[in-house]
């Protein structure tokens, strides 16, 4: 049974159906649309988040702090709240809560979403980490500017920090030895919380063949052009770095925008306040001079 909100309207509006055990870099969005695809519509992402910008980081905060620093604790009804339209879920930050998850939505399927270490590390110090550590002192300083003018740009800076707080509190690019073992240290969770019986280890490379098994569902077919038969749809390859610097930049110029706004808003405002201000004294001169 769903559980309603204090609306009347119900938190789980889907079921959950598969939990990938996948961090950031290791195939997520390809496995995202990949599931897509095979009808689990949707899937919890980190493009999720950036996409809820204005609430989701703070219930993430939460997260964070209750599986890391023992404040508080997450109920189903807590997680239904924040997955009730999502039949599936991978990449950071949900993955870290898959063995939980798990144990929340016992007909989920789990799949482990596998990728070398070595390449997963590179990956990050090529994609991710230029933007949590900007080098560039504009960059610096245009971070700066969106957290001061752009709420949004606060809530994704406070949950970043809270990630290199609680979760993941070594530096990537000078700390290789801490990131590896970290994400070593988060499959072997994947696998101690979570019965082999529900779970299956897979990587993107893998295709769909072992992934539609698991899941008990059809491999996804398209018509061939030359044959007009049915064949293997291709695996989806998606988010390659060049893809996702291209999302990143999107991301980062819709914050300077939104600053930018803000900032002109806020200064036609307070010249706005001014100016009646301004006024406002000058009648009360006038009718004062007039008095006398």
């Amino acid at each position: 049974m769903a559980h309603t909100s204090p609306s009347g309207v119900p938190d789980r509006v889907v079921p959950m159906r598969v939990i990938v055990c996948g961090l950031h870099r290791t195939g997520t969005m390809s496995t995202r649309t990949a599931l897509w695809q095979l009808g689990f519509h949707d899937c919890y992402h980190m493009q999720t988040v950036m996409q809820n910008v204005e609430t989701h980081p703070q219930q993430w905060i939460r997260a964070f702090e209750a599986k890391y620093a023992g404040k508080g604790t997450l109920t189903k009804a807590d997680w239904d709240r924040l997955l009730g339209h999502c039949q599936a879920s991978c990449d950071f930050p949900i993955a870290i809560f898959s063995a939980e998850l798990a144990e929340v939505y016992p007909d989920a399927k789990v799949v482990i979403l596998n990728r070398d270490p070595e390449a997963w590390y590179e990956s990050v110090l090529q994609t991710i980490y230029p933007y949590i550590k900007p080098s560039n002192f504009w960059q610096k300083l245009i971070g700066l500017y969106c957290r001061t003018f752009d709420p949004q740009t606060r809530n994704w800076a406070n949950f970043s920090m809270a990630m290199s707080t609680f979760v993941m509190p070594f530096d990537h690019g000078l700390e290789k030895d801490k990131a590896i073992s970290w994400f070593n240290a988060q499959y072997a969770e994947f696998r101690e919380r979570i019965p082999e019986h529900r779970r299956i280890e897979w990587s993107v490379k893998d295709g769909w063949k072992p992934l539609c098994e698991h899941l008990g569902v059809p491999v996804p077919t398209v018509k061939d052009e030359k044959t007009g038969k049915l064949v293997e749809a291709p695996f989806p390859r998606v988010n390659d770095r060049d893809s996702f610097h291209i999302l990143s930049r999107g991301f980062y110029s819709r914050a300077l925008k939104r600053a930018n706004d803000n900032m002109v808003n806020g200064l036609g405002r307070l010249t706005l306040t001014a100016v009646l201000g301004y006024g406002g004294f000058l009648a009360w001169k006038t009718n004062l001079w007039g008095r006398l």
